[in-house]
């Protein structure tokens, strides 16, 4: 191998590699605000070298990829925002950083009621249009809503219009999987099976001891 060749593969290395803390000053890895993902998620964070991580992140990727869907569940505190997170950050899409849109459930309906008492600049359809369109989304804690029937419609419709663009999705919810089914409904779950799965991500809770 020639030195430039030896240079060039070195190059390939260590852009492949995970992240290190020197590196999250980077604005270019940052998420906007705008964004509204969450403050402790936002700047570049070193990835964990175990297996288990870097497999499930593998997975989210490769379900996301081609604008499927990837559910993460599991308790509180195992890590699904995180993985959400970063898999958001290294999607392979351009501008992704500035449009990527992050929302819990309970977010996304509390801004959209306040549309209705003129409390709120958006209009409904502004917020509807931004969730459907971006180019990733991620809706956390899916289970902390009041499951009414508006609430379930304009879900499915947003889980839907984005199933129809491919646009990947990105759910999360501290439930099991039978739990799962009952919480998203019939139409929900099926585009999951059809386009996605469901990711387990389990274990000891990373906040104990805080």
């Amino acid at each position: 191998m020639n030195s430039k060749s030896a240079l060039q593969a070195l190059d390939e290395l260590i852009k492949a590699a995970p992240d290190t803390p020197a590196m999250e000053a980077d604005p270019k890895k940052t998420f906007a605000a705008q964004t509204g993902v969450p403050d402790r998620y936002r700047s570049k964070w070193p990835f964990p070298q175990d297996l288990e991580w870097l497999g499930r992140m593998e997975k989210i990727k490769g379900q996301t990829h081609h604008g499927g869907m990837a559910v993460l569940i599991g308790p509180r505190g195992t890590g699904k925002t995180r993985l959400a997170a970063e898999a958001m950050r290294y999607h392979p899409c351009d501008g992704i950083l500035l449009y990527a849109r992050y929302t819990t459930a309970m977010g996304l309906f509390l801004r959209l009621r306040a549309t209705y008492g003129g409390q709120s600049e958006e209009s409904e359809n502004d917020i509807v249009e931004a969730m459907a369109t971006a180019p990733i989304l991620t809706i956390d804690e899916i289970q902390e809503r009041g499951h009414t029937a508006w609430e379930d419609r304009l879900l499915t419709h947003i889980i839907d219009r984005r199933y129809g663009a491919m646009l990947p999705t990105i759910l999360i919810a501290n439930l099991t999987i039978a739990s799962l089914a009952e919480c998203l409904g019939e139409s929900i779950v099926s585009r999951i099976q059809e386009t996605g799965g469901i990711i387990r991500v389990e274990g000891q809770s990373h906040r104990r001891g805080a």
